[in-house]
């Protein structure tokens, strides 16, 4: 998945929905993002997860056609997303 295309399809949902990344046994929160080799990593850690608003004030500056991954190892690839209440669930 593209920034642009994470960014378009979630134009209208609440600005203080929270981004988890959705693993078989637990949910990991996005607690940060950073930028390398054209493309974003969601970083997942202990701390409290990044809030749509937050997420998109924090990409404003990154290239809309950057693709999406999460910081692991080795890195993984976002396709998509799912809702669940309060929650995006990257997966």
């Amino acid at each position: 998945m593209r920034l642009n295309d994470f960014n378009l399809s979630t134009i209208d949902l609440h600005p203080a929905l929270t981004l988890y990344w959705e693993q078989a046994d637990r949910n990991l929160p996005v607690c940060d993002l950073q930028t390398r080799d054209h493309n974003l990593f969601l970083i997942t850690g202990k701390g409290r997860p990044l809030t749509l608003d937050q997420f998109r004030t924090r990409t404003q500056q990154v290239a809309p056609n950057v693709g999406l991954f999460v910081q692991a190892t080795p890195p993984t690839r976002l396709y998509g997303y799912r809702l669940v209440p309060h929650q995006i669930l990257f997966g």
